[in-house]
């Protein structure tokens, strides 16, 4: 008899705190959603769910209709993109202007490069513009074998392109490292990319990096730079 009752409190002890055991096997990342996290917390008691005990579970998963925020991607990884279906060629680097022009050659023709979509700072701009192009020279050394999808020509004769190494985005890449910005003026030549490069400009910001570094931001955008400097010669001729 008393071992049959020991039996049954068992079996009713497992039963009770079998629901308790089933929590303890959730965690927040199980969830797609907060909502979810908060009413599976509210029908099991599962308030290890709610860290800092505000009554909320999961505070860090998304909510429904919430837009996720912009990540940026794996460290030592650049930025990939799908190669629109523009036309498209295969040349060779000769060297880099500055922080968003360089020269190639195509077969026998050297060719002036625009990147397309963006703006670096200028060489009058210190330190940015210098920055800038130090850094698209590494990105492309001389002889370097690149694709270009070109998207228009510019009033200098410059054919207007996106550069891409092994299908990774030098322009996009240039974005992201904060080295120069969306061009909004031309923004429409890169419309199957857009979404990239207003993410890849979204990070750069939120990290503080390059140009928008908060201890020393390019106070003035390229184009507006270049718009100044221009009125400026203007005048200083009119008066002469």
């Amino acid at each position: 008899m008393r071992t049959d009752l020991l039996i049954v409190a068992t079996v009713c002890l497992g039963f009770t705190f079998v629901p308790q055991a089933e929590a303890q096997r959730v965690k927040c990342a199980d969830f797609a959603f907060q909502e979810e996290a908060q009413a599976f917390m509210q029908a099991r008691g599962a308030n290890y769910l709610d860290r800092d005990q505000d009554g909320v579970a999961c505070e860090t998963l998304p909510r429904r209709g919430s837009k996720p925020k912009p990540s940026p991607p794996p460290a030592g990884r650049s930025p990939r993109t799908q190669l629109p279906s523009d036309r498209q060629s295969q040349v060779v680097v000769l060297s880099v202007g500055d922080g968003d022009t360089l020269k190639v050659q195509n077969n026998s023709t050297k060719v002036t490069i625009r990147l397309a979509c963006v703006d670096a700072p200028e060489r009058a701009q210190a330190p940015w513009g210098q920055a800038a192009s130090a850094r698209l020279k590494q990105l492309l050394p001389v002889g370097q074998v690149v694709r270009l999808r070109e998207v228009d020509r510019d009033r200098y004769g410059r054919t207007v392109a996106e550069v891409y190494v092994n299908r990774q985005s030098i322009n996009l890449q240039m974005v992201q490292e904060g080295m120069a910005v969306i061009y909004p003026k031309y923004f429409s030549n890169c419309a199957t990319t857009q979404d990239q490069y207003r993410q890849a400009e979204a990070i750069a910001k939120q990290q503080g990096i390059g140009l928008w570094n908060p201890n020393n931001p390019l106070p003035t955008m390229p184009w507006q730079f270049r718009s100044a400097s221009l009125h400026f010669l203007g005048d200083r001729s009119s008066s002469l």
